[in-house]
């Protein structure tokens, strides 16, 4: 099969995790390279010269006081530990945030399976379901067998950390109050004995059963039986004051709400056990999205009772026999779903055999909380809540068809950068203004490494967009501009790759601030700052994901910001674009609608100059 050459590491290959502890240090830049790097970035946002000139100030003072200072506290932590941003950017990125996990801190994606081949209808949602789910355990047992191959560059010379793999399941992201914690029950079959079951939400009602019998996983048919056990209890009586619900709360509220019910019973630590260190959740949700930009929005704020958003993990299946996942984003980045095996193995293997005859029954259990009034009430509560902020994102999946990757490399421009100008020409048409930009760039190559900032409007995209505009500029001059700009994003993404960032360093200076008691520097509270995407406040926000029929989101980092989400095919784009509806300023329909526009603008630009000087 073709996804075993792709995830399957050949026998007497290198283990998962192999080259884990032997990956590069997260290397520290110096703070002249960092400052002087941030400086750039923050040309295109400067309002008049005066503005940066106090910016200069700020920064010299920086560079010399404070900024000095923490440095060498930062060098001094970099020289013990082998990442000196991990725990900072775990605590502070995420768990210190008190904001309901969704739709605003997990990923989401819809899961695709139309374009796999297989029967999506509503009458195939077990069966289709319960493949997806034997797929996502043999994926769960590849990386426990450490059989998964380790990640590498394209080609094949730089080894990615695997880290973050042990934190797709058995696990779960617990509130707390100030900050929460992850609990991780994941082992290595080389480490001992690890949760085997999978928990099952719908409609307010929780089911656990073990998966693994006899040392092998439940078959497709297996899960398929005890899935529609479960299916018929969920229809036939669904759960009014269901725990579920109270997992979307505010974390300081749930967290109290979870101690509380933990308090009232034994039996109310044991269900959170067993709920938290499973394999991963499955939900039974109510809705029936009738498309693709639907299935998005309603994977991440769907039925609520059909979610428990503390898990790393979740599969949701909808009514109408449509799939879509969720991922709680403090546990592991984007890049690390599972959903491309999935995908791959539903387009690869045939349909299983219904109608054979099982060899395992396995009868699901159910979890029934212990409750009082106290907690009744509060449920009550967020049913209320619910209906007031329901629909807070709006989600918009566009296909543009106009041309792909293949167009994109003819230009000799890598489709990265090639669409990330788009995205910054389309964000200038409809705010006629420059948007601070975050692009993931990866940084698995070093030790237990996740990701760094590529600012992506540049003084070299601010030129472009200063000729594309301008109205006295030639075809000829913007094209050479245009390509300018790209082959600075591609710089500027091969810089952070290479621990050349601003932010994360930044960042954890800050970090060190607080640690410290200090107050906090100037540099922070500078309107530039704040302007360029620093502590978080890029308008926009964007990253790849890659080259394969797969894409995913998350909500924009600001109020009146967008997400950008693509993946770059043969001969097609496909992109998400997310946006608050509480916004008075975006509007994600008419982002995908101007991105399509620029898109076909830029080629038929390089196109029209590409010819003239035939």
């Amino acid at each position: 099969m073709a996804q075993k050459n792709i995830f399957i590491q050949p026998e007497g290959g290198p283990s998962t995790f192999h080259f884990d502890e032997d990956l590069d240090n997260l290397p520290l830049p110096s703070l002249d390279d960092t400052l002087e790097r941030y400086y750039k970035s923050l040309i295109p946002f400067a309002s008049d010269e005066s503005e940066l000139k106090n910016t200069e100030r700020i920064i010299s003072e920086f560079k010399n006081g404070d900024g000095k200072k923490l440095h060498e506290m930062l060098k001094e932590k970099a020289s013990k530990e082998k990442n000196w941003v991990e725990n900072y950017w775990e605590d502070y990125a995420y768990l210190t945030t008190r904001v309901p996990l969704a739709p605003y801190c997990v990923m989401s994606q819809p899961l695709l399976t139309s374009y796999t081949g297989i029967n999506t209808t509503r009458g195939n949602l077990l069966r289709n379901f319960s493949r997806i789910v034997h797929y996502t355990l043999e994926f769960w047992d590849l990386i426990r067998h450490e059989k998964l191959r380790p990640g590498t560059s394209a080609d094949g010379k730089m080894h990615f950390s695997s880290n973050q793999f042990k934190r797709i399941f058995n696990t779960s992201r617990n509130p707390g109050d100030p900050k929460d914690e992850i609990s991780c029950y994941f082992k290595l079959k080389s480490e001992g004995s690890c949760p085997t079951h999978i928990v099952v939400i719908g409609s307010g009602r929780i089911f656990y059963f073990d998966v693994i019998y006899d040392d092998k996983l439940m078959s497709p048919q297996e899960l398929h039986h005890t899935l529609s056990i479960i299916y018929g209890k969920i229809n036939d009586e669904k759960n009014n004051i269901g725990i579920p619900i109270l997992t979307c709360d505010d974390r300081t509220a749930w967290s109290k709400n979870r101690q509380y019910l933990m308090e009232l019973s034994k039996e109310n630590q044991h269900y959170f056990k067993i709920i938290e260190s499973s394999i991963i959740a499955l939900s039974f949700d109510d809705l029936e999205p009738s498309d693709i930009s639907e299935l998005s929005q309603k994977s991440i704020d769907g039925d609520i009772q059909s979610r428990w958003h503390d898990k790393s993990s979740t599969l949701v299946a909808f009514r109408n026999g449509r799939f879509g996942f969720v991922g709680e984003h403090s546990c592991y980045d984007g890049a690390l779903s599972f959903s491309p095996y999935i995908l791959m193995n539903l387009m690869d293997n045939p349909e299983p055999d219904w109608n054979e005859e099982l060899k395992l029954k396995v009868i699901p259990k159910e979890i029934k909380f212990k409750v009082d009034d106290k907690i009744k009430i509060e449920i009550d509560r967020l049913e209320k809540w619910k209906a007031a902020v329901e629909n807070v994102l709006t989600v918009h999946f566009g296909q543009f068809e106009g041309y792909g990757k293949n167009a994109m490399k003819d230009q000799k421009i890598h489709p990265d950068c090639f669409v990330q100008m788009a995205l910054q020409l389309t964000y200038y048409k409809l705010h006629a203004k420059l948007p601070s930009t975050y692009e993931t760039a990866t940084m698995r190559q070093y030790y237990h490494g996740r990701t760094e900032t590529v600012r992506s409007c540049s003084i070299e995209v601010m030129e472009w967009i200063d000729k594309w505009f301008d109205g006295k500029s030639t075809t000829a001059e913007k094209a050479k501009y245009f390509r300018r700009a790209a082959n600075s994003q591609h710089k500027l993404m091969n810089d952070a790759k290479q621990g050349k960032g601003v932010d994360r360093h930044l960042f954890a200076l800050s970090c060190l601030a607080i640690e410290n008691q200090m107050s906090t520097p100037e540099l922070y509270n500078d309107p530039l700052f704040l302007k360029s995407g620093g502590g978080g406040n890029f308008v926009l926000s964007t990253s790849t994901l890659g080259y394969f029929i797969n894409i995913g989101f998350v909500a924009p980092m600001l109020k009146d910001g967008y997400g950008t989400f693509y993946t770059m095919l043969e001969n097609r784009i496909w992109i998400i674009v997310t946006a608050y509806k509480e916004s008075d300023v975006t509007s994600g329909k008419k982002f995908y609608d101007a991105f399509e526009s620029s898109m076909t603008e830029i080629m038929d630009l390089l196109n029209f100059t590409s010819e003239s000087k035939l």
